[in-house]
This record gives C-alpha cells, structure tokens and sequence, in this order.
C-alpha cells in the first residue's frame, strides 16, 4: 500500500465500496455447487487467447500488470483482466462472507466469482508465458 499511486489508490476503494454492500446484507443464491468449475476454466482459457490476440494482431503491450497500472488504457490489455480478477475475487469472498454470518451456509454465488477471478490470474499467467513478454 505504501507504493501505491492514485490510480491504486482509486482502484481499492472501488473494490472496498463494490464488497460492503455483499458483506453487510447478502443475498441467498439456492445453486449448486457444479457451475464452480466453468468459470475457471474460462479464465483459464479464454483470456490467454484473447491477449494473444490483442498482442499478435493489435499490437499491444503485453506485460506483467501491477496494481498501479491504470485498467482502462487499451495499450496494455492485462491491467484490465488484472483489476477484474481483484474485483471479482473481492466481490466473491464478501458474497461467501456475508452469507456465512448471516445464513449460516456458503454462497456458491461467491464461490463462483472467487473461481472466475481466480481462473483470470492463472490466465494471465499463462498468457505471459505463451507470449515470453516482459515480467
């Protein structure tokens, strides 16, 4: 936190302000537990193709994000799959949290999304490696 730049700065509160709300008053998904595993995989997946393409044929800069890196720019295309594994993940485990004080019971929703920010990581990572850039 202490080498954080505003852009990192704006970027927790963002996840602070999206997460209270899932703490504070959940909402009580009845799902099974199957629907998990396909998120990750997606993220697994698809993002590294995706920034294969952006790389190959876009041109972009493909390199290791960090927190300070600004989402929204198009000229790195991982900064944004970077910040929307954090949110999902953030949104995910306030979900399971908030269920589990207040219901007493897992949100599978939350797990979900905690498997979808997840699986996002694991692709950037093999993206990083497929495309040998810069880390």
């Amino acid at each position: 936190m202490k080498n954080w730049n505003r852009t990192g700065k704006i970027k927790a509160i963002i996840l602070a302000l999206v997460a209270i709300p899932n703490l504070i008053a959940p909402v009580e998904v009845h799902e099974g537990p199957g629907m998990i595993y396909m998120p990750f995989l997606f993220g697994c997946f698809a993002i590294p193709l995706i920034i294969k393409f952006n790389g190959t044929f876009l041109k972009r800069e493909i390199i290791k994000p960090t927190w300070n890196d600004n989402p929204l720019t198009l000229k790195r295309p991982l900064a944004f799959f970077h910040f929307a594994a954090f949110f999902f993940m953030a949104v995910g485990l306030s979900m399971v949290l908030g269920t589990v004080i207040k219901f007493q019971t897992l949100s599978f929703m939350g797990l979900t999304s905690i498997s979808f920010g997840l699986g996002i990581l694991i692709g950037i990572e093999i993206s990083l490696k497929w495309t040998k850039s810069k880390g």
